[in-house]
């Protein structure tokens, strides 16, 4: 049984009062965004407002244009409601979408999703200080900025996720920081993490971040792991290499927005990313309340967006109000006030979930 879906203009504008976040410092009029990687040149971001979005991430976005990845660079796996992408960071590099939105005027927070050039050639010190030229670019622009240090698609492989390579990348950045402060206000800057680190490395990084301050998370990017698909091995095997997304990511990233969230301590906001609006076993507003409930503050989709149709943010609005009143909570407020309760099972039977 489907959650039911009620009819409203408001909720398609997307303001809800009942669904208003706060998270590192910024409003949000609904916990739904759009993740990096559908707008990744800055040229649909007005239409997401309207569509009940309460958030937009561009990117990701490098210093340097770059092609990425000869055709093709999709795959769709409608047996599995997924898809694989190796883009390979193609970017149309950061002043062209500099250009765009620098007189935009958006009813919601606008992230920018950044990475390095994805030339193998600028390495090593050249690419720290690509990512943070990119970083400086930026940082008066965005409400939020995240740092995209997991992407699988690099053309070497590499990241700057690496315990070794993260430290001295954000020890460079958080002096750039330093002195952009001095002339603007303070942007809050997330990390996004991938789903495929161990929790020894996880624990490493965490470390890094914490103490550099960072602002929240970005938990999941996409994943390399292929176990368990319906699609058949050989069309896998001949598309090759790239980042798998859609309904299969929830058994990765739910457990790692639990551990990140505990880790921390719940100190800092967790943007949840991974398979909403995918299945279609299962209404997207369950999805976001699992993630929620084991830690999240913010959602965001992609590949949703392409299972479900352009009415996805509705939906899981509506969802979520309903679940609310189920519970009766007033609020998503409330619900994150008394995450705890939720998360340590002692309310669970009194947690109605949709179809029950």
């Amino acid at each position: 049984m489907a959650l039911p879906l009620r009819r409203g203009t408001s909720l398609f504008a997307g303001t809800v009062d009942e669904l208003k976040v706060t998270a590192f410092g910024l409003e949000f009029r609904n916990p739904v965004g759009l993740a990096a990687g559908f707008d990744k040149h800055a040229e649909l971001h007005t239409l997401f407002p309207d569509l009940g979005f309460g958030h937009i991430e561009i990117g990701s976005v490098s210093l340097r244009p770059w092609p990425g990845n000869p055709l093709p660079r999709v795959l769709r796996l409608p047996q599995d409601h997924a898809l694989i992408n190796r883009y390979g960071l193609n970017s149309l590099g950061a002043d062209v979408v500099y250009a765009r939105l620098k007189d935009a005027h958006l009813r919601i927070p606008l992230g920018i999703n950044l990475v390095k050039t994805a030339d193998p050639a600028i390495s090593g010190d050249d690419a720290v200080e690509d990512f943070v030229q990119s970083f400086a670019r930026f940082y008066e622009l965005a409400d939020f900025i995240t740092l995209n240090v997991s992407c699988p698609n690099t053309p070497e492989g590499k990241t700057f996720e690496h315990p070794d390579s993260l430290a001295p990348f954000l020890t460079r950045l958080k002096a750039t920081e330093a002195e952009l402060c001095k002339r603007c206000r303070k942007t809050p800057v997330l990390v996004k993490l991938s789903p495929d680190l161990d929790q020894e490395t996880l624990s490493r990084v965490l470390s890094i971040t914490e103490e550099h301050a960072i602002s929240g998370y970005v938990v999941s990017n996409t994943t390399s792991r292929r176990q368990g698909l319906q699609t058949p091995a050989d069309v896998l095997q001949k598309f090759g290499r790239g980042g798998l997304s859609g309904a299969p990511l929830v058994q990765y990233a739910h457990p790692m927005v639990k551990a990140v969230y505990e880790k921390t301590g719940g100190r800092k906001p967790i943007v949840a990313v991974g398979g909403i609006g995918c299945d279609p076993r299962k209404h997207p507003a369950e999805v976001v309340w699992d993630y929620f409930r084991a830690g999240a503050t913010l959602v965001q989709l992609n590949t949703g967006l392409i299972y479900s149709g352009p009415a996805i943010a509705k939906q899981i609005n509506t969802g979520l109000m309903e679940i609310l009143r189920r519970n009766k909570l007033s609020t998503l407020g409330e619900f994150l006030a008394r995450r705890e309760e939720f998360m340590t099972g002692r309310e669970e039977k009194e947690l109605c979930r949709p179809g029950s």
